[in-house]
């Protein structure tokens, strides 16, 4: 039996077989590719964009990862 799953990315519905290959063809060279060039204002805009197309509960678990990061370089 098929799974429908949302890609974390665009947010489309996708199989779940297919899900992986969605990412590869429709996402490979995302404007993310080249963050490791580009300074730091394109750097928190593609961060902030991507973000922005999490769900509620997945912006929690980020918000929730952020602290427990910023606990431990304290």
């Amino acid at each position: 039996m098929s799974e429908i799953v949302k890609c974390d990315i665009c947010g489309g519905v996708y199989n779940r077989r297919h899900l992986s290959s969605h990412k590869r063809l429709s996402h490979g060279k995302s404007r993310t590719a080249n963050l490791s060039t580009a300074d730091e204002p394109e750097k928190l805009e593609a961060v902030l964009s991507l973000y922005e197309q999490l769900s509620d509960e997945e912006k929690k678990k980020v918000q929730d990862q952020l602290a427990s990061a910023e606990e431990k370089t304290k």
